[in-house]
């Protein structure tokens, strides 16, 4: 299949998503305001320079409209409904599928009329919709989606590489010792609701019971400055050790060198590096979140705390440190858990099944060949 994209350059959920479709042997376009190269897909900057946000996507979109029409894709997907969902639903491209990603459907569309009518418009307009949670899903159903064209589908998890025997000298390269507790945390610096301030604001409670407990903190996305700055408020720099965007090939060493991973924030969908941590077998603590309660029991498989509560927070990573056995369970639980149901190759073909069924049903209703 020939493949056209409208996606988000230079981030790891497009460049894992495209290059199993590159791997695959098909032939893969992306269209982008932010290009950044990906081996073997031919990439389409549709940046304007137009500082008028409305006229700026007028001029995309009829850029967006050339570029299907000289490159005749079998398929159109676009991925993260708003901004690049108005593109993919007023481009008239059929077929076309829509991925749903997280704060695009919780947050921005309920945040003004124009944006909630631009995402219905884009939720209605595509003929597949994915999302990698049932709750996400009944969101953008919601919306306007049919429910009978939605399907989970999860970015997955690379088991070869994310696995609870990952090699790892990262205590070695922080200067941790080895029997010191380790804390980590590896969700993005870019949104305030990923709560990473109330992460920071948690490490005084806990080294007061726990003193030789370690925290590393690291974003994908984003400045660390204000809590670096945070951090040397509390006195806790000796503590927190702030290690920037890990690179993706180096991550399952961070996460078995680690006895607890903390994903709290107030609004998300399914965190890929969630699942990444649960199959390195490390022991988890998430918000209330319905996504990700999906995937975690509180006291069963791991520990719950609510959104924002930083003395939960506390409390559940002392639980954690304080019964090595507990640890052990729920790590061995979740290893399980993500290999039975996120694995990264099972859904991507999953995913190329939905696809190639699409197509065809769309060449057979058109009457196209």
């Amino acid at each position: 299949m020939r493949i056209a994209y409208l996606s988000i350059g230079g981030h790891i959920h497009t460049e894992r998503w495209l290059r199993f479709f590159v791997d695959r042997g098909h032939d893969v376009h992306l269209m982008t305001v932010q290009p950044a190269p990906i081996e073997g897909v031919k990439l389409y900057d549709i940046r304007t320079g137009i500082p008028f946000k409305a006229l700026h996507y007028a001029v995309a979109l009829r850029e967006v409209k050339r570029i299907l029409a000289e490159i005749q894709p079998d398929l159109l997907h676009t991925h993260f409904l708003t901004g690049y969902g108005y593109w993919g639903v007023f481009s008239g491209f059929h077929p076309n599928i829509l991925t749903v990603w997280g704060d695009d459907v919780y947050l921005t569309p309920h945040t003004s009329f124009l944006k909630g009518w631009l995402a219905r418009m884009a939720l209605r307009g595509a003929d597949l919709v994915t999302g990698d949670s049932d709750d996400i899903l009944e969101h953008a159903i919601a919306m306007g989606a049919e429910r009978e064209a939605c399907h989970v589908i999860q970015w997955g998890v690379d088991l070869a590489a994310f696995r609870p025997d990952a090699p790892s000298d990262v205590r070695e390269q922080l200067g941790i010792p080895a029997d010191s507790p380790v804390v980590i945390s590896i969700r993005s610096f870019t949104q305030p609701y990923y709560n990473i301030d109330v992460i920071v604001r948690a490490i005084p409670g806990i080294l007061e019971k726990r003193p030789d407990t370690h925290f590393i903190i690291a974003g994908n996305e984003g400045d660390d400055t204000e809590f670096r700055a945070l951090a040397g408020e509390l006195s806790i720099d000796d503590r927190a050790h702030f290690v920037g965007k890990i690179p993706h090939e180096e991550l399952p060493g961070y996460l078995v060198a680690s006895d607890a991973f903390l994903s709290v924030p107030s609004v998300d969908a399914t965190a890929v590096s969630l699942l990444e941590a649960m199959a390195c077998g490390t022991p988890v603590v998430v918000s209330s979140l319905d996504s990700a309660l999906e995937w975690v029991t509180d006291g069963k498989n791991g520990l719950v705390v609510t959104p924002r509560d930083q003395g939960a927070l506390e409390s559940a990573v002392l639980q954690l440190l304080d019964s090595p056995e507990r640890r052990r369970e729920f790590g061995t639980i979740t290893a399980g858990m993500v290999r039975e149901r996120a694995d990264h190759d099972a859904h991507m073909s999953r995913m190329e099944e939905l696809c190639v069924e699409l197509v065809e049903r769309w060449r057979k209703t058109s009457g196209t060949s």
